[in-house]
């Protein structure tokens, strides 16, 4: 069923799974993935996606926590992106700017969403509703 909160639910996680394209995993051939700073974005963006999972489940559930562990997920993501920037600028990756780019705006995004009282308030009215 398309509601708002399915719809809302799904980008949640769906934008949640974009953090796992900063792992070494997803790196480009031939880039080195190795040290501190590779291996310190990938637990921050694991980390990141395991909170927006239980955040989206949280969402489906009506849980009252929902809201706060967005807002947690969308900071740890944007930490994310330091070790990241440095990992793949140093390594060669192919313009890590567009990655860093995406994942700060949808970072701030969900950050603004959940933290602006008005913004905050439709989705409390709307998403929750299930409307």
């Amino acid at each position: 069923m398309f509601t708002i909160r399915n719809l809302g639910g799904v980008a949640l996680f769906l934008f949640g799974t974009t953090f796992l394209w900063l792992t070494p995993s997803f790196a480009s051939q031939g880039v080195s993935t190795k040290g501190v700073a590779w291996s310190i974005t990938q637990v921050l963006a694991l980390v990141t996606l395991a909170l927006f999972t239980a955040a989206t489940w949280g969402l489906f559930t009506k849980a009252a926590w929902w809201e706060p562990l967005a807002i947690i997920a969308a900071v740890v993501g944007f930490l994310a992106l330091i070790p990241y920037w440095l990992a793949a600028s140093h390594a060669g990756e192919p313009n890590p700017g567009f990655a860093v780019l995406v994942h700060a705006l949808g970072s701030v995004g969900v950050w603004v969403l959940l933290m602006v009282p008005a913004l905050e308030r439709w989705v409390d009215s709307h998403v929750l509703a299930g409307s």
